[in-house]
């Protein structure tokens, strides 16, 4: 069996979102059973399969249309292989039996990422899916026993090895357990506002980063989080203002642009020219997010021409809105999807460190929304979009897999500095 977060729902509702934006790879078995099944005639003004190139990989993806819709979506904006063929790949076809479960792996599992847990396999969810941000339809254990199976199928195991703690070494697994219940517990104190959970977050995270991990290990360990985490709550009710130091400025602005970057699926299928051309262009507006004047760079075509002065200028959300970060938190934590396999190999202290500073993101992007509608404050559905735009790459991307951003994460931990991120740039 598989864990589910229990307090977060989805249903799909077929908007469509993941067949426009998302790179669904293939194997070669799989290229082959959707050709023997005709689909090259029935879907004759178009090719299926798009070569693509990764990372130094090279493999096939779902062709998409030039309006950036999957060849496969039909006009009901629903997947055409799913609705003829079902969801689960039963067999090759045959004269006999036609072509079943065609539908590829990856699109079965959106939203769901099964990820090693301690004693077993839990599930992360895209926050990116609008129907998982805004949590409508049922329960997520509504659809335990299809991800289970699904998650057997890519081989999901239990996670080996709790990731380190920088100068202590692995975690125990009640010890990793008890982290995760600290961190889950700030998020749920219903006597703190929704903002002072996230601050009180970050000051958990500072005072670990501080205490000698090594010398409270066992028993002590769940001690030292319960009295860190009662200390961070009443903390996170006396909000200081502290400026952001200009290093870690810079630091935390390259890592919001390398989330606002996301590959579309026709970027993969660019020729060595095309890829030079964008990662020089992505080159400039790095530069231009680092120094943070003057015009927002157009990093997405849907992006509004503004300036940095103009977003940095919105006010924040009402702190009812800041529901759907708080439960993307959660859904990351008791999914152990913050470090570890799950999160490029991190270790504890940089995991985290990229989990409480998510809102960050998401805030600077939601202010930039509002921009674009008008607005000078966030609203619930800014918020949203922010998430939304922020978990497109959280997690996924491959630019975060780099060394470099590992020690980033670190330089990012120093004391009072998430603190400064959340205000200067939280929603």
């Amino acid at each position: 069996m598989i864990a589910l977060p229990v307090f977060q729902r989805f249903d799909c509702h077929s908007c469509g979102y993941c067949c426009r934006h998302l790179v669904v790879t293939i194997d070669q078995g799989q290229r082959q059973a959707i050709l023997q099944a005709g689909w090259e005639r029935r879907i004759p003004d178009h090719p299926l399969f798009e070569r693509y190139r990764l990372g130094g990989r090279r493999g096939w993806q779902l062709a998409h249309r030039p309006d950036g819709r999957c060849v496969f979506l039909g006009d009901d904006e629903r997947c055409r292989l799913h609705a003829e063929s079902g969801p689960q790949l039963k067999g090759p076809p045959n004269r006999m039996s036609p072509a079943r479960g065609l539908k590829p792996l990856a699109c079965r599992l959106y939203p769901f990422v099964p990820t090693p847990a301690p004693g077993g396999v839990a599930a992360d969810l895209r926050f990116d899916c609008p129907s998982v941000a805004a949590n409508r339809g049922r329960s997520c254990v509504a659809h335990r026993h299809e991800v289970a199976e699904l998650s057997r199928q890519i081989g999901a195991v239990p996670l080996s090895r709790p990731p380190p703690w920088p100068g202590a070494g692995p975690l125990e697994e009640a010890e990793l357990r008890a982290l995760v219940a600290a961190f889950d517990g700030l998020l749920q104190r219903s006597a703190l506002a929704r903002r002072a959970r996230l601050r009180a977050c970050c000051g958990l995270l500072e005072s670990l980063c501080q205490a000698r991990v090594r010398r409270v290990r066992g028993p002590r360990w769940a001690e030292l989080l319960s009295l860190l985490a009662d200390e961070a709550a009443g903390a996170a009710t006396r909000p200081v203002m502290t400026p952001v130091p200009t290093r870690a400025g810079r630091l935390f602005r390259q890592w919001l642009f390398l989330h606002a970057v996301a590959d579309e699926p026709a970027d993969l299928r660019a020729g060595p020219l095309g890829r030079l051309q964008r990662s020089w262009r992505r080159y400039r507006q790095a530069r231009r997010f680092v120094a943070c004047r003057g015009l927002v760079p157009q990093v997405a075509g849907d992006w509004p021409v503004t300036s940095f002065e103009a977003v940095d200028a919105v006010q924040p959300a009402q702190d009812d809105d800041l529901e759907p970060l708080c439960r993307a938190m959660r859904v990351k934590l008791q999914a152990y999807a913050f470090a570890g396999p799950a999160y490029y190999r991190y270790d504890l202290a940089a995991g985290l460190t990229a989990l409480v500073l998510m809102p960050a993101v998401a805030g600077w992007l939601a202010r930039l929304e509002a921009v674009g509608g008008g607005r000078d404050r966030i609203n619930s559905q800014d918020l949203l979009a922010g998430l939304r735009r922020t978990h497109h790459t959280f997690g996924v991307s491959p630019a975060f897999a780099r060394l470099s951003e590992r020690w980033r994460m670190r330089a990012l931990a120093r004391p009072g500095v998430p603190f400064a991120l959340l205000g200067a740039y939280g929603p």
